[in-house]
């Protein structure tokens, strides 16, 4: 297996050829930023349409056709967003519920298919633009096709088939070459951590499409959490230096296994199961065996042993998450070859 640091290196590479620009770069590439806010309106993550993510996804493409690049992020709960769109602190704000918007004159609103609305200053020269732009888009041949997988949501327990998993997939693909994992397998875990929500939030902090820390996020290079590029490619490293640690105790699926139980669970968690193990006697060499044991974990004496560093452990969750991952995966790979 590759060294951590040369598989970073092939990510950012393989980055630049998507066409997919770091931080420094949009910073120095010149053009206008386009100041976007994607207001929930109180609506959880867990819904039935990707309604954030489509939005990050058209305000993209608008600020691209005007020659800028859009700068967005997700609108606090008890901001005063109209109020941001006055004073000219933003450019626009993506409403996706258009019963609940109060406007006046000093406010231009655009519809965005029937999901929502673009509103923005009436002092705001993009507005008509971005009704033009928006017109042109729903009129193309491509529309269709590219709007279908953020309302038409993939859950692996209700599908036989299917042309796409979501709308990430060409992400996806690439960077599971990258990790050498079978791209079911990558979109399994994605849609076990958020659903395919990119605004998706723990109670632990976890943020985007693969639940990275705040702290994780930025070690592995991502500045924004609501950029799918961004947090799949850090989400990748992060996968690629877990796995590195167990590459000299398991191997092909078990090696898989173990990456992504140190996923959820974290590295010290892992590391005491392992030992626990192996103070029993079992074959490390297969996660099965160690997650046998696991249970064992729950009690109150384990503390006590002079192999384990964190306490108990509840690891019913691990066991369970590198479980529903395959299954997902396997399902995916007969619904969506």
């Amino acid at each position: 297996m590759c060294r951590t640091g040369a598989i970073i290196s092939a990510c950012a590479a393989l980055a630049l050829l998507l066409c997919i620009p770091s931080c420094k770069q949009e910073e120095q590439d010149g053009r206008e930023a386009l100041a976007c806010a994607i207001s929930l309106n109180g609506r959880e993550s867990s819904g039935s349409s990707l309604l954030c993510g489509y939005n990050h996804f058209l305000l993209h493409r608008f600020a691209s056709a005007t020659g800028s690049k859009a700068a967005i992020r997700l609108a606090g709960s008890k901001e005063s967003l109209l109020d941001s769109l006055r004073s000219g602190s933003l450019d626009v704000v993506s409403f996706p519920y258009i019963d609940s918007l109060s406007q006046d004159s000093t406010l231009l609103a655009i519809s965005v298919d029937s999901c929502g609305l673009w509103v923005f200053s009436a002092q705001e020269s993009r507005a008509e633009r971005a009704s033009e732009w928006l017109e042109e888009y729903r009129s193309s041949e491509a529309y269709a096709s590219l709007r279908q997988p953020y309302f038409d949501i993939y859950s692996p327990s209700k599908r036989d088939s299917a042309s796409f998993i979501s709308p990430y997939d060409s992400l996806i693909r690439a960077w599971a070459d990258t990790l050498g994992w079978d791209w079911h397998m990558l979109a399994a875990l994605i849609y076990k951590e958020s659903r395919f929500h990119i605004e998706a939030r723990s109670q632990m902090g976890a943020e985007g499409l693969m639940q990275l820390r705040p702290r994780t996020s930025r070690l592995f290079g991502c500045t924004d959490a609501l950029d799918p590029a961004q947090n799949i490619s850090a989400g990748i490293k992060l996968l690629v230096s877990l796995r590195s640690r167990y590459s000299k105790m398991a191997s092909g699926e078990e090696l898989t296994k173990y990456t992504l139980a140190a996923y959820n669970a974290g590295t010290g968690r892992i590391k005491d199961c392992i030992s626990h193990a192996r103070h029993l006697g079992v074959d490390v060499s297969r996660w099965e065996n160690v997650a046998e044991v696991i249970p064992q974990m729950q009690d109150d004496s384990i503390a006590a042993l002079g192999h384990i560093s964190l306490g108990k452990f509840n690891g019913r969750e691990t066991v369970s998450f590198v479980r529903q991952v395959y299954s997902y995966s396997n399902r995916y790979r007969q619904i969506c070859p």
